[in-house]
């Protein structure tokens, strides 16, 4: 039996006005993995993860998800599929938890809209 990734990128390919940013990136991921992208700033980790992520439309290239090609436009597309991604950013709001912070915008509410802190 071949072996099924849980997401596969084939030939993933990226141009921006003037920089190649991916040049036929290829990845799979097993069930249970971690994987790290690694480099140099401008070796395009970002742009892989924002194509990933529905933010970046790719130039070329296929994304596979649970065996299946998958369609990412835009990122409700990579949410549908259980895709997201957390930004390395420093604007979070000193406030709130962690966990606050990471779900802000997509909080997990109960029936009367309360914030369920144990289930983030």
């Amino acid at each position: 039996m071949e072996e099924q990734y849980i997401l596969e990128l084939r030939g993933i390919s990226k141009q921006f006005p003037g920089v190649q940013a991916l040049t036929d990136v290829s990845v799979q991921v097993r069930k249970g993995t971690v994987h790290a992208f690694v480099g140099e700033n401008g070796a395009g980790k970002s742009t892989l993860m924002n194509i990933l992520c529905g933010q970046v439309i790719p130039d070329c290239g296929e994304i596979w998800v649970d065996g299946k090609p998958a369609e990412i436009r835009c990122p409700d597309d990579a949410a549908g599929l259980g895709i997201s991604m957390l930004h390395q950013e420093l604007n979070v709001v000193p406030e709130m938890t962690v966990a606050d912070n990471i779900f802000l915008g997509r909080e997990v509410c109960g029936p009367l809209g309360i914030t369920r802190g144990r289930s983030m």
